[in-house]
């Protein structure tokens, strides 16, 4: 077992292609790749959703081959993110 630190709680996470994408507490998101030793590089994706929390964190692969992140947030909003 290892340990992430992260700048607030974790409320939401979603696992892809090795990489995991937290949502906190805070309203930002991170990325951070999976290791055996949690030292992975995170990488601040956004910084605030709204005022608060976010809930609901998906990512999504379309057919013509993009990739979306959907979250979901205190501020009553769904929001879809082009990742690139």
């Amino acid at each position: 077992m290892w340990t992430v630190d992260t700048i607030a709680a974790p409320r939401s996470v979603d696992l892809f292609k090795g990489r995991f994408l937290l949502g906190l507490k805070n309203g930002s998101l991170v990325d951070i790749p999976v290791s055996s030793d949690g030292s992975g590089r995170q990488t601040m994706v956004m910084n605030s959703h709204g005022d608060g929390e976010v809930w609901g964190l998906e990512v999504v692969n379309l057919p013509d081959g993009s990739m979306k992140l959907m979250t979901s947030a205190d501020d009553n909003r769904i929001l879809c993110y082009d990742v690139k």
